[in-house]
């Protein structure tokens, strides 16, 4: 009876197997490809998340910017009265903030007036809007919140000569101040800087002889 021959392996055997020097090689590699697709994955998506943070902020400047120039642009010289009966001047501003009435607020279809009181100011750190649909014997409140983190607000209005004022006060004549520029200054932003025009104050009714003086 033949005993049993294990046979020492061949070189051909040898080269179908991998040694451990290979092994580690090769998983260095992989690891080193996986972690390089790790780093690209989360690049791409903090760039994608600064775009989108960027896209939104441009959104919000824009509706702000369409907000407030609509409402400069139906600017009315109208004096209202308030909550005492005190006469309020139909455009009052001040380097922080402004009030004037206005016209296109809503109408009959929406259920309330067509003109409105409405204010833009800054409280604490946030660039407001509020509205007052009854004009006479009320008050303006806080408003809602337009713009927040504002470290300060420089508010200019230009007159028909061209001159520019820190604060305005409409007299007898109810009249508009031809331009406003509002600064705001955001922390960790570039300022912005808005110029909106108001809407032009009617010419003053002929005389009796037919001419405008």
């Amino acid at each position: 009876m033949r005993g049993l021959h294990i046979l020492p392996p061949t070189d051909k055997a040898s080269a179908n197997g991998f040694t451990l020097v290979e092994m580690l090689v090769a998983l260095s590699i992989f690891a080193a490809i996986a972690a390089m697709g790790v780093g690209l994955l989360r690049s791409s998506i903090d760039t994608q998340d600064a775009v989108q943070g960027r896209l939104q902020a441009m959104g919000g400047v824009n509706r702000l910017r369409a907000v407030m120039a609509n409402d400069l642009a139906q600017a009315l010289p109208r004096a209202t009265r308030g909550p005492s009966g005190e006469a309020v001047p139909a455009f009052i501003g001040t380097l922080t903030g402004f009030a004037f009435v206005h016209a296109g607020a809503g109408g009959s279809d929406a259920g309330r007036p067509d003109i409105e009181r409405v204010g833009y100011a800054m409280m604490g750190n946030e660039w407001r809007r509020a509205s007052q649909s009854m004009l006479d014997g009320m008050a303006l409140g806080a408003g809602d919140r337009l713009v927040d983190d504002i470290a300060a607000v420089a508010v200019r209005y230009r007159s028909i000569d061209g001159s520019w004022s820190d604060t305005w006060a409409s007299g007898a004549d109810d009249r508009l101040p031809r331009a406003v520029e509002v600064r705001l200054t955001r922390r960790g932003r570039a300022p912005l800087t808005m110029l909106f025009l108001t809407a032009p104050t009617p010419p003053p009714p002929p005389d009796s002889e037919g001419t405008v003086p």
